[in-house]
């Protein structure tokens, strides 16, 4: 059963460094072949200072940059070996570009447990990880829904 003392606790921040070569990748990677994800000039005459961050790619920023995670999440009762991912949300709130340094904090903001008959359990958790780029400009928020599912105790 999730904790809700739990709600309001960080994670001590990582940093993750944008590389133009993992953002071609990442959209090759994907199938996106919009040529300002592969070449600076073609980024620049669209209007972008470097080549940009694909709108989906904020999910290799926890993967890649927290490399902790799964451990932070354990520290705080998390059962990680039950985890299915629920839902991803992004919000946008200053370009990204390679080359951009960007640190991010993990929060717990929701935290919930829902009962069923057979008593069995799941706790549905919401982290939110707002990345700040290295001027200190908040420039992304990253919300992610965890369901822990667990069994009925034996009988």
């Amino acid at each position: 059963m999730f904790d809700k003392d739990k709600l309001g606790h960080s994670f001590p921040p990582f940093q993750f460094e944008l590389e133009r070569t993992k953002i071609r990748e990442l959209a090759l990677a994907i199938g996106d072949s919009n040529p300002i994800y592969q070449s600076l000039e073609a980024a620049q005459a669209a209007g972008y200072s470097d080549i940009p961050l694909f709108p989906t790619a904020p999910t290799i920023l926890s993967f890649w940059g927290n490399t902790q995670l799964w451990e932070q999440l354990k520290s705080v009762g998390i059962n990680v070996l039950r985890i299915l991912h629920g839902e991803e949300e992004y919000s946008y709130l200053a370009p990204i570009n390679a080359g951009d340094i960007l640190t991010g904090t993990t929060t717990i903001i929701d935290g919930k447990t829902r009962h069923s008959k057979d008593g069995s359990s799941m706790d549905i958790i919401t982290t939110e990880t707002r990345y700040t780029n290295q001027h200190q400009q908040t420039v992304l928020s990253a919300k992610t829904m965890f369901v822990v599912r667990e069994d009925a105790p034996q009988q």
